[in-house]
């Protein structure tokens, strides 16, 4: 069989390692799609010969088999919609829209089309999230009470092409939209309600609006979810804690280190579990193109897609009121 052709929108940095990793694949061709000149070259300095379009809708128009989304946030939406009515199967790059009425169109938009739509959540194949979920899926840390996500990320800025960080207010929460939908995926619960503080400042070249951020989610029933974001710290840090009435997890995600802390003991156990990044989106390519085929995948579907999305909205309702709001209620939430 020939291979078939993947799309991939965007010439950023990620797009950049969604193409360069598919290419390895013999069963691909790859082309990307640009507006920007610069982001043409640059990926044919990457990638070698390969077909670069800088028209959309004629990319579109030749009917590529996949095609991966990943440009700033609010072109997400109208590009995959275009890509789905064009016959694609769909990889969108988190987070799936950047408000929640352009997610029921993308939404909407897959269904009449009947392709397949998932969004780029890597983390469901990292070995370190991995181990969390099965410590909470064999009972070792009993019932969540609550959980934390933590990330300090000023690489991030330096690392953004379109440096839309700068002029859109809080690109910070749909830039780590991981952490909505890691809660989402380790707890299995949707929460009810956001509270959410930002601030702006530091003498540092590059900035958001705000660029560091403290939010709380509730849930209906005794749980907290706590995730703190800012564009600061350099070298980057991230963890992610769970504390349970049996037991407590942190794993840093910088580090590759997990530690588990028991009643029992007086000091917590830690366990070296390595990642290596390229992997993770390897294994991401392999389950989407598995998916089209219809074999079961455990990427994010549009359904928790728009939940995420939900929780968003009501996190930026909550930054510009300085009051706790309630996330908007979905169709197919957990």
């Amino acid at each position: 069989m020939s291979p078939r052709r993947l799309l991939v929108v965007g010439a950023g940095s990620i797009g950049l390692r969604h193409a360069r990793l598919c290419k390895e694949r013999s069963d691909l061709r790859v082309e990307v799609c640009d507006s920007r000149a610069e982001g043409l070259a640059e990926a044919r300095k990457i990638l070698g010969d390969i077909r670069a379009w800088n028209d959309l809708d004629a990319a579109l128009a030749s009917r590529p088999d996949f095609a991966i989304v990943a440009t700033p946030h609010a072109s997400h939406q109208p590009i995959a919609s275009a890509a789905l009515r064009a016959g694609a199967h769909v990889l969108c790059e988190k987070p799936m829209t950047d408000h929640l009425a352009a997610a029921r169109r993308l939404v909407a938009d897959q269904k009449a089309a009947n392709r397949l739509l998932r969004v780029g959540f890597m983390f469901h194949f990292h070995p370190g999230m991995l181990r969390l979920k099965a410590l909470i899926a064999d009972g070792t840390l009993g019932k969540i009470l609550q959980a934390r996500y933590a990330v300090g990320s000023y690489i991030t800025l330096e690392c953004s092409r379109s440096r839309h960080q700068r002029a859109v207010f809080g690109s910070i929460i749909m830039d780590y939209a991981h952490g909505l939908d890691l809660a989402l995926w380790l707890l299995g619960r949707a929460p009810t309600g956001a509270y959410a503080r930002g601030v702006q400042g530091g003498d540092l070249e590059l900035s958001s609006n705000p660029n560091a951020i403290s939010v709380t989610l509730d849930y209906a029933e005794p749980l907290l979810v706590e995730l703190s974001v800012n564009y600061v710290a350099k070298p980057q840090t991230a963890a992610v804690e769970l504390f349970g009435d049996r037991a407590w997890a942190r794993y840093d995600l910088s580090a590759g280190r997990l530690e588990l802390g028991v009643p029992s003991r007086e000091t917590p156990s830690a366990e070296a579990i390595p990642v290596e990044r390229d992997a993770l989106y390897r294994e991401q390519i392999r389950q989407f193109l598995g998916a089209s085929e219809g074999t079961p995948d455990d990427l994010t579907t549009p359904e928790q897609g728009l939940l995420s999305v939900a929780m968003a909205d009501a996190i930026l309702a909550s930054l510009r009121s300085g009051r706790r709001e309630e996330v908007p209620s979905v169709t197919g939430s957990p």
